[in-house]
Formats: C-alpha cells, sequence, structure tokens
C-alpha cells in the first residue's frame, strides 16, 4: 500500500506539471510566466542587484526575538478558537478512493504530509531567498523546511484534537490530556504574566520602547519556558553562521519528531473529521468556480444577516443589494472595517503620548490608501468579473447593459471607496492629535469634506478600467475567485496591473485639470478650495467613468457565453 500511495503523490505531481506546462500555449499564461520569471531574475539572481544587495531587515536581532512571540500568539489564537480545517481536507477523489481502501488511518495522515511537502520546500526556497544573509547557504532552505514542516504538524495535531473532542466529548479529552495540560498551563501562565506586566507595557510609549519591553518580558521566567520551543523552531532561521545554524537545527530537528510522534499516535475520528473538512473545501472550490466574488462560503448562520429591500425599485439597486449582502455574509466586510478600527483605536490610545506612534497611524493609512487603489481591484472582484461566468443569467434580467455594468461597478467601487475614506478620517484624525499638525485646521476639514466624493469617483473610474477589460478581453482576465498562486499568477497579476494603471493614468488627466483649475482660477479660501477641487475631480472621474460604462454596454450586450473562459 506504501509503494501504491507513492505512486500516486508522484503521478499526481507530474499530472500538475504537465498541465501547467500545456497552459503555455495560452499566449495569456505563457506572457504571464515570462513576466513572473522576470521579476524573480531581477529581485533574486540579478548577479549585479545581489553583490549590492544589503542582508534582509527580516534578520534583525528585535525581529528574531519578536517572531518567536508571534508564532506564539497564532498557535494561541489557533487553540482558542479552533485549528483550521483544512488542515484535514482531501480532495473528493482522495475521500471516494482512499478512505473506503484498506488503508489504516495513520497511513492517511502520513499521505496527507507528505503530500504537503511540495508546496512547503517551494516556500521554504522563497524563504532562503527572503531571509538573505551573507555566509549562509543552503542550510537556511532547510531551517524553513524544519518550520513549516513543524508548523503544519502543529496545525494537523491541533485540528485532530478538537474532532477527537467533537467525536469523543469528555473521552477525547482524556485521550489527549498530555496536548491539553501542556498547552493550558502555558497559556495560563502566559495571561497572568502579560497582565502583571501591562503597566511597564502602558509605560513604552516609542513603538521601539513597546518591542523591547516584550523581548524583555519573554526573556525572563516563566514566559521564557513557555517561549522556549517557539525559539527552537526558529533558531535555524536566524543563525548567523553555520557552527550556530548545527547548535540550532538539532534542537529543531527534535521538536520536529516529536510533533510527527503526536500527529501519529493522536486517538480520534480521523475519517469523520477529514470527510466534512473535505467536503467543506469541495463546497469552497465549486463556489470559486460559479460565484467566485470574493472566495468565501456562506455560512448557514449568517443568512439572518440582510439588508432590507423594498420590493418595489429599480432593478439595478437589486443587483447593487445581492453582492453587498454577499460581502456581509462572507465575512468580507468586517475586512473593510477592521483595519479601519484598528488604526483608529491605535490613534486615539496613542494620543499626547507617542507622536512617533501617530506619524505612524498617518503612514499606515496612507499608505493603505494608495495600496488599495492598485491591489483592490484584486481582491474586491465582486462585480462583472465574477458575474461573467454567470452571463446566460445576466442576460435575461429586465436590464440594459449600462445598468448592469453600472450596478456590477458599484458593487465593488463602493465598499472599496468606503474602506479609503475611513482610512482617510483615521489618518486626519492622528494627524489632528499631533503637537504641530503640518496641515492646518480649514485644510484637514476640506480634505475630510472632499474625500468622499474623490474617493469615489476615482474608485468607479479604476473598477470600470478592470471590468473593460474583463468584458473586452475576456480571455485575457481571470474570471472568478484571484486563483492559485504561481509565477504565472504573479507575472498575471503584473500584467493586469500595468495595463490598468496605464490606463487610469491616461483616465486621470481631466479630473486633475479639473481640480487644479478650480483651485487656481476660483481663489477661494482654503477650506473652500480644498473641497471644491476635490469634489471637481471626483465628479469628473465618475463622469468619464459612466460615459466610458455606456461604450462598453455595446460590448456586453453583443457578448456570447462560448467567448468566455
Amino acid at each position: 500500500m506504501t509503494s501504491a500511495l507513492a505512486w500516486l503523490i508522484l503521478t499526481s505531481a507530474r499530472n500538475q506539471l504537465r498541465v501547467k506546462i500545456r497552459q503555455l500555449r495560452n499566449p495569456r499564461y505563457a506572457i504571464a510566466l515570462l513576466l513572473g520569471l522576470t521579476y524573480f531574475w531581477f529581485v533574486f539572481f540579478n548577479r549585479s542587484a545581489r553583490d549590492g544587495r544589503q542582508p534582509s531587515p527580516l534578520l534583525s536581532d528585535t525581529f528574531a526575538a519578536l517572531f518567536p512571540v508571534g508564532i506564539l500568539a497564532y498557535v494561541a489564537f489557533t487553540w482558542i478558537l479552533g485549528a483550521d480545517r483544512n488542515a484535514l481536507a482531501f480532495s473528493q477523489a482522495e475521500v471516494s478512493m482512499l478512505f473506503s481502501a484498506p488503508v489504516s488511518r495513520r497511513t492517511l495522515v502520513v499521505y496527507k504530509l507528505v503530500r504537503a511537502q511540495g508546496p512547503v520546500l517551494i516556500t521554504s526556497v522563497l524563504w532562503f531567498f527572503l531571509f538573505h544573509r551573507p555566509g549562509v547557504g543552503f542550510s537556511r532552505v532547510i531551517s524553513s523546511w524544519v518550520f513549516l514542516t513543524t508548523f503544519s504538524l502543529h496545525r494537523l495535531g491541533v485540528a485532530l484534537l478538537r474532532a477527537s473532542r467533537t467525536e469523543h466529548g469528555l473521552q477525547g479529552l482524556r485521550r489527549n490530556w498530555l496536548p491539553i495540560t501542556l498547552f493550558g498551563t502555558a497559556g495560563a501562565v502566559v495571561v497572568v504574566e502579560l497582565l502583571a506586566a501591562r503597566s511597564r507595557f502602558a509605560a513604552a510609549g516609542h513603538p521601539s520602547d513597546l518591542a523591547g519591553a516584550i523581548i524583555a518580558e519573554f526573556a525572563t521566567a516563566p514566559l521564557s519556558w513557555v517561549l522556549y520551543p517557539f525559539r527552537v523552531a526558529a533558531a535555524p532561521m536566524f543563525a548567523a553562521s553555520t557552527s550556530a545554524w548545527v547548535a540550532a537545527i538539532v534542537p529543531a530537528l527534535v521538536l520536529l519528531a516529536l510533533h510527527v510522534l503526536w500527529v501519529l499516535r493522536s486517538d480520534t475520528a480521523f475519517e469523520e473529521a477529514a470527510a466534512e473538512a473535505s467536503v467543506a473545501r469541495a463546497a469552497r472550490r465549486q463556489m470559486l468556480r460559479t460565484r467566485g466574488a470574493t472566495g468565501g462560503v456562506v455560512n448557514p448562520k449568517s443568512s439572518r444577516r440582510t439588508i432590507r429591500l423594498s420590493p418595489l425599485g429599480a432593478p439595478a439597486v437589486a443587483l447593487v443589494w445581492k453582492n453587498v449582502l454577499w460581502l456581509i455574509r462572507t465575512g468580507q466586510a468586517r475586512a473593510i472595517l477592521g483595519l479601519p478600527a484598528i488604526a483608529a483605536i491605535c490613534a486615539v490610545g496613542f494620543a499626547r503620548r507617542s507622536e512617533t506612534a501617530e506619524v505612524l497611524v498617518v503612514v499606515l493609512c496612507a499608505v493603505v490608501g494608495i495600496v488599495t487603489v492598485v491591489s483592490g481591484p484584486m481582491t474586491m472582484r465582486n462585480d462583472l468579473r465574477s458575474e461573467l461566468r454567470r452571463l446566460p443569467m445576466l442576460k435575461t434580467m429586465p436590464l440594459t447593459g449600462r445598468e448592469i455594468i453600472v450596478a456590477e461597478v458599484a458593487s465593488s467601487a463602493l465598499p472599496t471607496a468606503l474602506m479609503q475614506f475611513l482610512m482617510t478620517a483615521v489618518g486626519l484624525l492622528a494627524l489632528s492629535l499631533l503637537p504641530q499638525p503640518p496641515l492646518s485646521v480649514e485644510i484637514r476639514v476640506g480634505l475630510l469634506i472632499a474625500s468622499p466624493v474623490l474617493l469615489a469617483g476615482l474608485s468607479f473610474a479604476n473598477f470600470t478600467i478592470h471590468n473593460g477589460m474583463a468584458l473586452l478581453f475576456p480571455a485575457w482576465v481571470r474570471l472568478g475567485a484571484a486563483g492559485e498562486a504561481g509565477v504565472e499568477a504573479l507575472g498575471q497579476m503584473m500584467l493586469t496591473s500595468i495595463v490598468t494603471l496605464f490606463l487610469l493614468g491616461i483616465l486621470l488627466v481631466l479630473p486633475t485639470v479639473a481640480g487644479a483649475a478650480v483651485w487656481f482660477i476660483m481663489r477661494w479660501p482654503p477650506l473652500f478650495a480644498v473641497v471644491g477641487a476635490g469634489a471637481a475631480a471626483g465628479v469628473v472621474c465618475a463622469l468619464e467613468a459612466y460615459v466610458l460604462i455606456g461604450a462598453l454596454s455595446g460590448a456586453l450586450e453583443r457578448l456570447e457565453p462560448m467567448q468566455v473562459s
């Protein structure tokens, strides 16, 4: 049976490689792969860039000390809120063929772990270039492989333990008393010690002081005892020399072996839990292929979350209502509101206490606002790029092509503009909390008033370009969810970004001229000048998008389902 499973793993890998090679016949994949490989060559393999490259800042002593603390926090999150069920998930074919075969549960676990080694090795190679340090060679790949494999085994062990508790109740808890006792005690120690040290954390006004306080707290017993396994797992990746790496890799391998024993000796209803996780993953993939708006699966309990919709009104509003409701029920709306909420808490929490922290909040808000212009349309795909797979249903709606495109673009543009506006508001709040704000009160208020119109118009123009590319070139644009990762996916994203940013730059010429004309010609006071210039630029952006949508409406009406790949 072991030889049969080995044959299955090797054959599956070979067939996946063949599929990737056959995809290169499509010019979209070939050009995307070429762009991705070019990017990797210039970043990682170009000799002139590599010789002059400094060690990664991710290898600083501060990051090396905080990295185990971050892993501890994530592991605690996994234990408290539940492990990822994907750690137990198999494909539908594996469930049908292997679960009914004369294969033991332990063999299935080993098969699952071996199948996961491919992505782990690829990630380890990428981490080798990310954690670059002169004088340390291929041992970095081994270190990353040991860490990622240990981490994967821990996730699987937690998933098996929770499955045992669900299936056997108290008996399942008794069977796993040792890991529960160890991690329960460690969690209690961390909570008690951090609560006792909260006054020292509050006294650290500068972020670097706060990082130093956290490092110092976890360097003393008993927190140092709790953090020891996580330091052992991460230590080989931060070793500065070969001798230090050899001394660090041995304990890491011992920790890996202990995780292997834990997973293989877990007594649980593995097949039932794995089957449930596999069904959930299959449902998620089916949603990606059919609906694919956000990549999420609607929780049955979330069906109560709704937005009141009048039985009478414009049909296009119902289309926007459907797409926005999907964002709410799949949890995507929490991501839109979560980051601005965290930034607002940080801005208020550090008010009048740390000028550096307020500046960091302002920079974070500005960076997020700029990044969402580029990456927002890549992730927020609740528009025509998902609905084109359901083109026959779209054509049966009592809507014109213009109305459908406006509704679909609004479904993605409005949530993105909302997040950008919230980040702008938080950034202006943090700016106002500085002892000497660089902008006057009139300009800050003007920016706050003008930003909704400006950001809404910019988002409409940006998403109109992305949806227009999907309409005009459906074979060249990835439809549905973001899709799988890989070099060709990176190249596809680069190709799309280059084209869309070029078109967006052309589209922003008239709004810039309109805003500059209001600013310089009207010569209003600062408050009214900022509001007028921003509103004028946003309105012109929206008008350009509307005119472009009118030109695209004919393409939607002429598009046939067979043209959508």
